[in-house]
């Protein structure tokens, strides 16, 4: 029963930030959070990743817009005038025109930031890490073959990857993989566990960013370049030294 809560507040969770629930809706989620501390730490961590875009912001205004940024944020608009257009009536005269702004400009500010700033993309996946570890494994998750999560990611979302697999040798075991979002799109988020701790590779295509190490909210982040692809491994700093494991799976992921 806590999962299902779990799961109902995670996808709640951005609109509790951005106060766009409604009042019962918002109750709901803070007598929630006030009972779970994972959920808790997961809404703590958002909202900082919220406050590094905030604190980034300004410099963006001069920034050029990234490709199909423009058509994505006027899909979303439609979508969300047509879920509200079945709301009460009186929500449906006060609230559409603002929430599409409001929508499109987090949107946008938030492309924009991920694509001007590091710091941002890793607090981003930082985040997803935390809620995908919290909310799809568990730690009895046994170690799934390479070769399925590469069909299944094949077969699914049209992603033709290299997944690490698992290594005794390294530490690493492969647990899963998940398609994630992003605010320049999805991505693939393949999970490991290395000596009881969490990791997370995700694969970003043809986008190329700069090699670079960065801490965010407790978590290491490693951003990396091959080929067409920037890699990004996200683990936390209490499990110690993971330099075999990151190397292994930095030597492997192509």
């Amino acid at each position: 029963m806590m999962r299902d809560d779990c799961r109902r507040t995670a996808e709640r969770l951005t609109s509790y930030l951005d106060e766009t629930l409604s009042p019962q809706e918002r109750a709901e989620v803070e007598r929630h959070l006030g009972a779970c501390p994972p959920c808790r730490t997961a809404a703590t961590q958002e909202q900082g990743g919220r406050t590094v875009l905030r604190d980034q912001a300004r410099a963006l205004g001069d920034a050029p817009l990234p490709p199909g940024l423009r058509s994505r944020c006027e899909a979303l608009a439609r979508e969300r005038a047509g879920r509200r257009a079945a709301s009460p009536l009186v929500m449906r005269r006060l609230a559409p025109l603002t929430a599409v702004l409001m929508l499109v400009i987090a949107f946008l500010t938030l492309s924009l930031a991920t694509h001007r700033s590091d710091t941002v993309l890793a607090a981003q996946l930082t985040a997803d890490h935390a809620k995908c570890f919290r909310l799809f494994a568990s730690n009895g998750s046994s170690d799934v073959d390479a070769r399925s999560i590469e069909r299944m990611l094949q077969d699914d979302y049209g992603w033709d990857l290299h997944v690490p697999p698992s290594s005794s040798a390294s530490g690493v075991r492969l647990i899963g993989a998940r398609r994630c979002v992003y605010a320049d799109g999805s991505v693939p988020h393949v999970m490991y566990r290395v000596g009881g701790h969490d990791m997370s590779l995700y694969v970003l295509d043809g986008v190329s960013r700069s090699t670079a190490d960065l801490v965010s909210f407790g978590h290491r982040t490693r951003i990396w370049v091959a080929g067409r692809r920037t890699y990004v491994l996200v683990w936390p700093m209490a499990a110690g030294n993971m330099a075999a494991a990151t190397r292994y799976v930095m030597e492997e992921a192509r």
